[in-house]
């Protein structure tokens, strides 16, 4: 199963048991991320689903823009914070192109793009396709 992977994710290895559902098209890794399993969410995508009007910004922008709406606040600590849910933001050439959630393990979980879920470190999705985390996330855990 690695070797499916190997060319996107170079540092990805044991898939298999870091896999937690079966590949779907219904919704993508930004929807994952925001705990949505029902739809693909991009910015300014036919077909896609943006929680706000983003006409005329770019997609880096209307990322930006939507995290600060929803009440996240940008943080330089990847590491678990008690009280706080995260979400990394990977990019290349500071364009958004993967989103990933964070578990309360320290580990984050992600969907890869049609293909399945999975829990992982941050440097196992590093790579051609999804670039590297570029900026971090955080906003109190709703009680």
């Amino acid at each position: 199963m690695d070797g499916r992977y190997r060319l996107h994710f170079p540092n990805l290895s044991d898939v298999a048991s870091k896999k937690t559902s079966e590949a779907t098209e219904r919704y993508n890794c930004i929807a994952w991320a925001f705990k949505d399993s029902r739809r693909h969410w991009w910015p300014n995508r036919r077909r896609s689903f943006w929680p706000i009007q983003t006409f005329g910004l770019s997609v880096a922008d209307a990322f930006v823009q939507w995290f600060a709406q929803d009440g996240w606040e940008e943080t330089h600590v990847s590491d678990v914070e008690q009280g706080f849910e995260k979400i990394a933001l990977y990019g290349l050439q500071g364009q958004p192109t993967h989103a990933a959630r964070q578990l309360e393990s320290g580990l984050w979980t992600s969907k890869l793009g049609p293909d399945i879920d999975l829990s992982h470190t941050l440097h196992d999705l590093v790579g051609p396709s999804y670039g590297a985390p570029m900026r971090f996330y955080r906003k109190p855990l709703e009680a």
